[in-house]
C-alpha cells in the first residue's frame, strides 16, 4: 500500500479503535466524525495514487498540471470516480467498475457503502440528522477500504 495512503489508514484504523471502546452515546457523536474522515480518505487516496502516476511516468509539466487538477477532487461517489478514471485511462474505469461489483459480497456493496459515505458527510456538513452509528460508519469504512485498494491495484 502507498505510504501516505498507509499512513492516513493506520490513524483511520485507530481512532476505529478508540471510538469502538467508548460507550453508546459518544460512538454515536464520533461516528459523524468517522465518516466525515473516512469521505476525506477516499478522495486523498484517489488524489495520491492519480499524482503518484503522473510523479512516475510525465514530464514535470505534466506532473503540476496533474497535482493542480487532482487537488479539486471532491465528493468522490462511485460516480464521481469512475469520471476521474474515464479522463485519465477508460479501461481503469471500467476495471474500476467491474471490480466493485465483482468483489462485492453482497450486490452493489462496495459501490453503497463510497455513496453512502459521501451523502451523509454531506447531511453532516449541513447540520442534517443522519442516525448513523459506528457499526453501519465501520461497515462503510471497510468496503470503502476495498474501493481503495481496488484503486491502489489499477492505478499503476
Amino acid at each position: 500500500m502507498n505510504r501516505n495512503i498507509y499512513s492516513h489508514k493506520q490513524i483511520l484504523d485507530n481512532l476505529f479503535e478508540k471510538v469502538r471502546q467508548l460507550d453508546p452515546s459518544q460512538q454515536s457523536e464520533w461516528s459523524k466524525y468517522l465518516c466525515v474522515l473516512t469521505a476525506g480518505f477516499i478522495e486523498e487516496s484517489l488524489r495520491v495514487l492519480l499524482f503518484e502516476y503522473a510523479k512516475q511516468k510525465s514530464a514535470p509539466k505534466i506532473q503540476r498540471f496533474v497535482e493542480k487538477k487532482v487537488k479539486y477532487i471532491t465528493n468522490c461517489k462511485t460516480e464521481k470516480i469512475i469520471e476521474v478514471l474515464t479522463d485519465f485511462d477508460v479501461d481503469w474505469a471500467e476495471t474500476f467498475q467491474t471490480r466493485i461489483n465483482d468483489e462485492s459480497p453482497i450486490d452493489k456493496e462496495i459501490k453503497d457503502s463510497l455513496d453512502s459515505i459521501i451523502a451523509t458527510r454531506h447531511l453532516i456538513a449541513h447540520g442534517k440528522r443522519t442516525g448513523i452509528g459506528y457499526v453501519t460508519v465501520k461497515n462503510y469504512y471497510k468496503y470503502c477500504l476495498k474501493a481503495v485498494t481496488i484503486l491502489e491495484d489499477i492505478i499503476q
